[in-house]
């Protein structure tokens, strides 16, 4: 199984403390995952502090912009992948990003992947856009998409005229060196299975809820001429250890992300989409995933208030669970 997780550029006051990572121990994680064997690390895109965050008052987060932060790590590594998880599209200028992400496809000699989402908090796009503060986001991610994929095709002069781009006669050069170039977006609205399966986009949901997800969308590969094969769908779970199950319930409450998590979830309900509990528990867990037929699997979260906590998660993971699930 491919085997990724979380990128702690843009951690700070939601998952984790302040002054969580400074960019030099930013890159130290990265370079600690590759050796334990993880495909790849995924990027947050937090950019304005809003009410909906939740934030303490009185809290600055450094929140590091994912593609400089990821073009920084991908030059101090040699075979882990790095990518966005997820960019806000509506924030994005198509041509520019483009150019961004193949300049960094080439770079990195094919270690790029590009997850698109519509963000976390509505308020922080309002915030950011007061001149259209109700635009459809979810438009603007579909004109967002259709221009990457021309623009990393082979087609020449792409024309496009829609209701928030537009651009006439553009040639973007280099191209990514992955073909195609692996996008991804949450497969969990149901407006967008339509998208996903328009563009063989590679999905990420939690496994929770995954495998009838996948279920929903086959009709809509079939009416495009592709099936779940064509699809990189990406499991996404939370990963807590303990000595027994109750401790493990215990520790994940203390910590940052847990306390965050539970004031939005019951804890039932949240254990039982999760994998917290002993090294058997979680090995459990994650053979369910690859029994659905999922080779990919994203450890979402990193439940852990300091580096070494989460370095201990990371290892413990790659040395005690990685070998029983190949």
């Amino acid at each position: 199984m491919k085997i990724d997780t979380e990128f702690p550029n843009a951690r700070e006051g939601v998952f984790v403390p302040p002054g969580f990572a400074t960019p030099d121990e930013i890159v130290e994680i990265v370079q600690f995952c590759e050796p334990l064997g993880y495909h790849g690390l995924w990027a947050t895109d937090f950019i304005t502090p809003t009410p909906m965050y939740g934030i303490p008052e009185g809290e600055k987060p450094d929140w590091f912009e994912p593609l400089i932060s990821i073009a920084f790590c991908l030059a101090h590594t040699r075979k882990i992948k790095l990518g966005t998880g997820l960019i806000l599209a509506p924030f994005r200028e198509p041509v520019i990003l483009a150019k961004q992400v193949a300049a960094l496809d080439q770079f990195s000699n094919g270690r790029m992947f590009l997850g698109l989402g519509l963000g976390m908090c509505r308020d922080e796009f309002e915030a950011l856009n007061p001149r259209r503060p109700k635009a459809h986001r979810g438009n603007m991610m579909d004109e967002l998409i259709e221009l990457l994929h021309r623009f990393f095709s082979d087609e020449q002069n792409v024309t496009f005229d829609g209701e928030f781009n537009a651009v006439a006669g553009v040639n973007l050069y280099p191209k990514p060196v992955q073909k195609p170039f692996p996008m991804y977006v949450p497969l969990r609205a149901e407006e967008a299975l339509e998208r996903i399966a328009k563009w063989g986009l590679g999905v990420t949901a939690p496994f929770a809820i995954l495998p009838d997800r996948l279920k929903a969308l086959e009709p809509h590969l079939h009416a495009a001429g592709r099936t779940l094969k064509d699809i990189d769908a990406v499991a996404e779970a939370e990963v807590f250890f303990g000595k027994t199950k109750e401790e493990a319930i215990e520790g994940y409450k203390k910590t940052r992300h847990g306390q965050f998590r539970l004031k939005r979830q019951p804890l039932e309900s949240f254990l039982a989409q999760n994998f917290v509990g002993t090294v058997d528990d979680v090995v459990e867990g994650v053979l369910k995933v690859k029994e659905a037929g999922i080779d990919h699997f994203n450890i979402l979260h990193v439940p852990g208030d300091t580096l070494s906590a989460r370095k201990e998660l990371l290892q413990q993971f790659s040395e005690e669970v990685m070998p029983k699930i190949d």
